[in-house]
């Protein structure tokens, strides 16, 4: 018995001590210590432990009463963090992060300027028995509160702040801004509720019609992975809907509306587009969205009205509206294989009874950046080669796609001629039951008139193709072959033969390297140096962008080129040039188009290949000189501007530079006279566009504006067939007529002519504009 006692008295004094160490502890945790008081001396707050932060309020006062902002940690997510969540009036929102993030963060590092005497403190007077701003925050059992007033003398902009129970300090200017953020501003300027990885489908009604997209199995990132929600069930193109996803990304809130305002904008425009997203999580409510009306001062922004899960109003930016407009069919996947490019990891072409010669199965697998062939051998094949091939059945697009019910018998599916599997190993998605391989499958018919018909099994989908179109899904051994089709310096072309319907250019390097023209002749035509030596380069270093048959027989537009482009050369070709290492000439002929580019074969009978659009750019056009109209500033002794059915305008020169004659602003005229010069100089034109005669929609009978050069010295003239040609006598002159306006190679242009030159040209719009002004011509902003 008496052991027993003692043991309990010891059991009693045990507990007593863990029972004080707790409560020691706790007040301990409140505590500051020496070391941390000594660290954080100069800052407003004494201690800063983040790990503790719990709750954060900022009430701000305004003229119509104060607002407040309280912040709290939410749950753990699964990405195993807390966000924050603020309530604002009541309501709750996620909190934007970054913005929390930065106030905790200027918090933690803000000083003061100095501390104002505890005699000298009188709250009325500094603006704290009513502070601007409040901020409040619970760090474990200690609690700090942080009050900003008025303004204190210096330095220039300071701001008195107090601190609870440590006294009243002055901070500057940059700390009183970084800490005056409005409530509203911790509000998450996210305004979607899902993501697009959370949503397993969405609805758009509105303009552009009713769509309905749901998520398919296939998978995919991002835009892939959708198909029509209704009907056939047709993929949805994917970059049309990454466009819808990434315009989704983009409704921030840049400014919170009340519901009265919100009202206010519907009236005056109305909803132009309304959002429904599907959330994966069948417990959450669909997220629905209105889009359209005007914002209050906001002209770049439309309002967004949230109608579930949760109800908001804002102004997000009206270039996210654009992409959710699109008609349906703008939606409609034209592509027969899905899949990118660095995705694709396996191809399998196979012929089946239909085959009609060439390899019977084609397979290829990428490791990496390489690519190896299984079948109909087994060897690694250049990277460019394999890059080529499977890039060229990705380029495959449809026409159009057909009915569901078409009989696939009638349209030579049944059986199909040919197969096609790709395998693709998606981006990895947090969802577990995202595939982590697509395999698509294509069906491809026997050609019927001109076109093929493929069945794009992943949706069943029947696509129309063009015949020339097809040899892309189909195995051959040509299409393993290099890339290269010549190989030669520009330097070892001696002459160039450009052919065209109705056109022959010949050009020949003279014994200085330069170009001569020697076909078309014609009054004041010369060889375009550059333009040749791009076309020569072009030629040089041409590849295919991809092999199309072993033969061209009638077909791919080669029976009657539509350009034709030889070279001789001045030394034998390197390997991989024509075929024959000893051939001194190169030729290329360039049929029907292939997308971009064109179909092509290196002389008659050779392999079929699709060649860039940049050779076609350089062989397509008239090699003549671009500098007939340029003249330098110091040869330049008048120039004379007559607008059709205007008065001529007259810049001289004179020893203190170019004038309007008769002008009575002598600063202005001198001003406008140095511009027609200065544009007289870079008067380079894009190209030249037309041989002899102008035709009517050149606008060059009778000009636009017509514009004479008195020359103040001999200039060079360039003669037929090129070369300088004899100098012009001290005195002459020459004439440039300005006419229409139009687009040349993507340029705004207008059609020019000198006399003397037998050719029309045109000119950048922006070289021309300064002298249409000087003359006055009307429209000269917008010369077309």
């Amino acid at each position: 018995m008496r052991s027993l006692r003692r043991h309990a008295t010891t059991l009693i004094l045990v507990a007593l001590a863990a029972a004080a160490a707790v409560v020691l502890l706790v007040l301990d945790r409140g505590a500051v210590s020496t070391s941390e008081a000594e660290r954080r001396r100069k800052h407003l707050l004494e201690a800063w432990r983040p790990d503790e932060i719990t709750e954060l309020t900022v009430t701000m006062a305004f003229p119509a009463g104060p607002e407040t902002a309280r912040l709290t940690r939410g749950e753990v997510n699964d990405a195993g963090q807390r966000p924050w969540i603020v309530e604002i009036g009541g309501q709750r929102h996620a909190a934007d992060e970054p913005t929390v993030d930065r106030l905790l963060g200027t918090l933690e590092f803000a000083t003061a300027e100095r501390r104002v005497s505890e005699g000298a403190v009188d709250a009325a007077a500094l603006g704290l028995a009513s502070p601007r701003l409040t901020i409040a925050l619970a760090m474990g059992p200690r609690r700090e509160r942080l009050l900003l007033g008025g303004s204190a003398p210096t330095p220039p902009g300071a701001v008195y702040a107090e601190v609870a129970g440590r006294g009243v300090f002055v901070i500057t200017k940059q700390l009183a801004a970084a800490l005056d953020i409005p409530p509203d501003r911790f509000r998450s300027r996210s305004f979607v509720p899902y993501l697009p990885s959370e949503i397993s489908g969405l609805t758009l009604e509105g303009d552009g019609g009713p769509r309905r997209f749901s998520r398919a199995p296939w998978g995919g990132g991002r835009g892939a992975g959708f198909r029509f929600a209704e009907g056939s069930g047709v993929r949805v193109s994917a970059p049309a809907m990454e466009q819808v996803l990434s315009a989704l990304g983009r409704l921030q809130a840049e400014a919170f509306l009340s519901e009265e305002q919100a009202r206010e904008a519907a009236a005056s425009g109305g909803p132009r587009v309304t959002l429904t997203l599907l959330p994966s999580d069948p417990s959450a409510k669909p997220g629905v969205i209105e889009l359209g009306g005007a914002c209050p001062d906001r002209p770049d922004h439309v309002v967004a009205v949230r109608r579930e899960p949760t109800r908001a109003a804002a102004c997000v930016p009206a270039s996210a509206l654009e992409p959710l407009t699109e008609d349906a069919s703008r939606f409609v996947d034209l592509a027969l294989v899905g899949a990118p490019l660095d995705e694709v990891a396996e191809v399998k072409l196979s012929v089946g009874e239909r085959g009609e010669g060439g390899a019977r199965s084609l397979e290829l697998a990428r490791a990496g950046s390489e690519w190896h062939l299984r079948a109909p051998e087994d060897r690694p094949i250049p990277t460019e080669t394999g890059r080529a091939l499977v890039q060229a059945i990705l380029d495959v697009r449809a026409t159009r796609l057909l009915p569901a019910a078409s009989d696939p018998r009638a349209l030579g599916l049944d059986p199909p001629r040919a197969t096609l599997r790709v395998l693709s190993t998606p981006p990895e998605s947090a969802d577990e039951d995202e595939p982590h391989e697509r395999i698509e499958a294509l069906e491809i018919g026997a050609e019927q008139a001109g076109v093929v018909h493929v069945r794009r099994l992943e949706d069943g989908a029947i696509a129309e193709i063009p015949a020339a179109t097809a040899g892309a899904l189909l195995p051959s051994a040509i299409s393993l072959r290099s890339m290269e089709v010549f190989d030669f310096a520009p330097d070892q072309v001696g002459a160039l033969r450009v052919e065209r319907p109705g056109l022959v250019q010949r050009l020949r390097r003279t014994g200085d390297g330069a170009w001569q023209l020697v076909e078309p002749t014609g009054e004041g035509l010369a060889a375009d140096g550059a333009l040749a030596d791009e076309l020569a380069e072009q030629l040089g270093g041409l590849k295919a962008e991809r092999w199309v048959a072993p033969d061209a027989g009638q077909g791919y537009g080669l029976a009657a080129p539509r350009l034709v482009v030889e070279a001789e050369l001045t030394a034998a070709p390197g390997p991989g040039g024509a075929g024959d290492a000893a051939a001194r000439s190169a030729r290329v002929e360039l049929g029907a188009r292939a997308g971009a580019g064109s179909f092509a074969r290196a002389g008659e009978g050779a392999p079929v290949f699709v060649a860039p659009p940049a050779l076609e750019a350089a062989a397509g056009r008239l090699l003549l000189r671009r500098d007939v109209f340029a003249v330098a500033p110091e040869d330049i002794a008048r120039v004379t501007l007559t607008p059709a059915g205007g008065k001529p305008i007259v810049a001289e020169a004179s020893p203190g530079g170019f004038t309007l004659a008769g002008a009575a602003d002598h600063a202005a005229a001198t001003a406008a006279a140095a511009a027609v010069r200065d544009a007289l100089a870079d008067l380079r034109a894009e190209g030249a566009v037309a041989l002899g005669k102008p035709a009517p929609h050149h606008g060059l009978t009778p000009p636009r504006l017509r514009i004479t050069v008195d020359l103040a010295r001999p200039q060079p003239a360039p003669a037929a067939g090129g070369g300088a040609g004899a100098p012009r006598p001290p005195g002459g002159s020459f004439t440039i007529a300005v006419g229409a306006g139009d687009a040349f190679r993507g340029t705004n242009v207008v059609y020019a002519r000198r006399d003397g030159v037998d050719a029309v040209y045109a000119i950048a719009q922006s070289r021309v504009r300064p002298l249409l002004e000087a003359a006055g011509v009307a429209g000269a902003a917008g010369v077309r």
